[in-house]
């Protein structure tokens, strides 16, 4: 079997304490990078000419995940693998994923495992923890406006599953201090408030307020969270508070 070629694309903005991480665990075993950046105010486009000539900009936009599609577009590769400045891909991971394109497999689309590190401890026992739609076939997936689901298929895709095992995971070093937690709270809620109210949401009942919130510490309980001592308790707080700040957002912004 000949083996394919890989693009592996990192959106950014602002991530000089981040994109040397993510970008040396794609560079041995990539065949193409492509980053693409917001007009970051920081080192982070020359920290990234570092590894790859393919940094390329995007305006600095309110929804960026639309940014990912300049790189799937751009990309030469057979296959793409999309993840974000603040994620880092493990050499047993980066040997699956090499083997998984090179057997050509009779599928479009692969989720990968995510483990997410908060406040500087793995979470295992959060829903942050399924397959991720990142590594498929050029043309097979497209950037969307969702913060949840950026990544959709473009057209009906047959799908592979790596096993939930860290070592063949991606990691994730995410809102590693209160700060960074309170700041990318309030950006995320305000863009999924707007994207409410540019679809015709109402306005938010006011038991949706407590509700959504509390669904948080239902799923912190019946998950064990407190497993994971006090970054689980900040990370439902976080998570319920995050619920009550984008209903409130709702009815808040004009």
């Amino acid at each position: 079997v000949s083996r394919a070629r890989l693009t592996g694309t990192v959106l950014t903005l602002n991530e000089e304490r981040n994109i040397e991480f993510c970008l040396r665990s794609l560079y041995a075993w990539c065949d193409e990078i492509i980053v693409i950046d917001m007009k970051s105010d920081d080192r982070t486009q020359e920290l990234a000419r570092r590894y790859t000539d393919l940094v390329m900009e995007h305006e600095r936009i309110v929804d960026f995940g639309l940014a990912r599609q300049l790189g799937f577009d751009q990309a030469t590769g057979d296959w793409i693998l999309s993840i974000d400045a603040d994620e880092v891909v493990t050499p047993q991971l980066a040997g699956w994923i090499r083997d998984f394109v090179d057997s050509d497999p009779a599928y479009e689309l692969a989720l990968i495992p995510r483990a997410n590190v908060f406040l500087g401890r793995w979470l295992r026992s959060t829903p942050w923890w399924p397959g991720k739609p990142r590594l498929f076939r050029k043309g097979a997936m497209g950037a969307t406006t969702d913060l949840h689901r950026p990544i959709v298929p473009s057209s009906p895709v047959r799908v592979a599953k790596l096993p939930r095992r860290p070592e063949i995971s991606l990691w994730h070093f995410t809102r590693l201090s209160l700060e960074d937690i309170m700041s990318k709270s309030n950006h995320y809620t305000t863009i999924e408030a707007r994207h409410a109210l540019a679809s015709g949401e109402a306005d938010p009942k006011p038991h949706q307020l407590f509700w959504r919130s509390f669904r948080e510490i239902v799923v912190y309980v019946a998950k064990r969270g407190y497993r994971d001592g006090l970054g689980g308790l900040a990370y439902a707080l976080d998570r319920a508070y995050y619920r009550f700040l984008l209903q409130a957002k709702r009815w808040d912004i004009p």
